[in-house]
């Protein structure tokens, strides 16, 4: 597949943007990878560990003591707030090595989980909410919506195997 990316207007795009002012800046000072990386790692571990315990606690396997509605608010929010620091990082990141990423097929397979979990998400999101305020108190989770936030911590181990497994794949 790296051989077939290397033929699509991905590699011309990529010396493109090695040499835009932004890709520069990554590149010359040396803190800015690593902090990107750094905001990348725990924004990953602030959205995973949130859709995480939401997950739990639709499973009925932590935070019972709260509603389902009340841990949603309690934790969609760091979700996307998560979200927003992978994508803000992610950009810094591409930007700072734009051939390694955008001809590596395993970063494409991340890309490609990523839009599927996001589309997830946003559904999961949506059938937690508007279940568990129309159930109550005593809302109890759909096998569709257990079985939806299952698929999306599986979903995220993936999405965090290939993010590391991009270093390591030539290009």
């Amino acid at each position: 597949m790296t051989d077939w990316l290397r033929t699509t207007f991905l590699l011309d795009f990529s010396f493109w943007l090695t040499e835009t002012s932004l890709s520069h800046f990554m590149v010359e000072n040396f803190w800015n990878v690593p902090i990107a990386q750094v905001i990348h790692i725990v924004s990953i571990a602030l959205a995973f560990a949130s859709l995480l315990m939401l997950t739990l606690r639709v499973n009925e396997k932590a935070g019972t003591t709260l509603s389902i509605s009340a841990n949603a608010a309690r934790y969609l929010p760091w979700m996307w707030w998560g979200l927003a620091g992978i994508v803000i990082s992610g950009l810094l990141m591409i930007t700072a090595e734009p051939i390694r990423n955008m001809v590596n097929a395993v970063f494409w397979i991340k890309m490609v989980l990523l839009a599927v979990a996001m589309v997830l998400s946003i559904s999961f999101q949506k059938a937690v909410k508007a279940k568990a305020l129309a159930g109550g108190e005593g809302y109890v989770a759909s096998s569709g919506t257990r079985t939806t936030g299952i698929a999306l911590v599986v979903l995220w181990c993936f999405i965090m195997l290939c993010g590391r497994w991009i270093a390591y794949v030539p290009v």
